[in-house]
């Protein structure tokens, strides 16, 4: 990521259809709630889900578990913003 960008740079840039993938760690994301210590989970998924996954990793060119690990903590963000409207 270059340092020299500010969050709302890189938003005007996603804003405009710009490709803002180089700004991010995709292979290895976190959420951050302070220290992070990495867990290994096993999933079972139905066939069909792990088609769908493996396809949209190779569309954006990362792993399967960088995706799972980014729309995962996208879900947790959204799910905490939307028990802070209600709270």
């Amino acid at each position: 990521m270059t340092s020299s960008y500010k969050a709302t740079d890189i938003d005007r840039k996603f804003d405009n259809g710009e490709d803002v993938r180089e700004y991010f760690d995709m292979e290895h994301p976190t959420y951050n709630s302070g220290e992070q210590v990495n867990r290994k989970v096993n999933l079972t998924l139905p066939g069909w889900m792990v088609e769908r996954l493996d396809s949209e990793a190779g569309n954006i060119a990362i792993s399967r578990n960088a995706l799972i690990n980014v729309w995962l903590a996208e879900r947790i963000d959204d799910e905490d913003k939307q028990h802070r409207l209600v709270h």
